[in-house]
Order: structure tokens, then C-alpha cells, then sequence
């Protein structure tokens, strides 16, 4: 049921996917460690933990389980992809950090477009 309390969690779910993404390629791009710290642990912590509970909402308003398999990828991946970018961090960010953070970001699409379930 779409809802104006479903609207608003749906923006406030977008932002939150929009500062995840922001933050963590400014860190990947980033060339000093303070900066590639700033943008993981300001912006794209935030941005996942307003993306996540935002999430949460939208499932709960709607009555989703949590347990169906295209949210645990969504959760799984994204988490992945921010230990991606939290290890860039201190290592410095290299090819291979933009390489699997652009593949986790791919998974986590897939999973929200075609929304697999279990037993399916």
C-alpha cells in the first residue's frame, strides 16, 4: 500500500543509497588516507546505515520477510562492499578495491531487480 509514511522512507532509503555510493567512491578516488577515512566512515557509513534502515522500514511496512533471499544478498553485498572500502582505507585504494566494490554493487542490483527468493 503506498502510502505518504512509504514515500518518505523511500526517499530517505534513495538518499541513503546515493551517500553510500558517494562516499565510497570518493574514497576509492581519494589520495590521502585522511580523505579516503573521512568519506568511508562520514559519508558512506551513514549513507549504508540509512540505506539499511531504510530497508528495514520499507519491509516491515510492507510485510516482507527479512529472511527472503534477495534481502539477506542485499544485505550480505552491501556490507561486503563496504569492507571493500573501509579496507581501502588503510591500505590505500588500488584497482582491485574499485574492481570488487563495482561487482558487489552489480550483485546488490541484480538482487533488487529480480528479487530472487528461496524455493523459487
Amino acid at each position: 500500500m503506498e502510502t505518504p509514511a512509504v514515500h518518505l522512507v523511500l526517499l530517505a532509503k534513495f538518499a541513503g543509497v546515493l551517500l553510500f555510493v558517494a562516499g565510497s567512491g570518493a574514497s576509492l578516488l581519494a589520495r590521502t588516507r585522511e580523505e579516503r577515512r573521512r568519506a568511508t566512515h562520514r559519508i558512506a557509513s551513514t549513507g549504508l546505515f540509512i540505506a539499511w534502515s531504510g530497508g528495514f522500514a520499507l519491509a516491515s511496512l510492507s510485510g516482507i520477510p527479512l529472511t527472503e533471499l534477495w534481502i539477506v544478498l542485499g544485505l550480505g553485498l552491501s556490507l561486503s562492499a563496504h569492507v571493500v572500502t573501509v579496507s581501502a582505507v588503510e591500505r590505500g585504494a588500488g584497482r582491485g578495491h574499485v574492481v570488487a566494490f563495482a561487482a558487489l554493487l552489480l550483485g546488490i542490483l541484480g538482487a533488487m531487480i529480480f528479487r530472487p527468493v528461496f524455493g523459487a
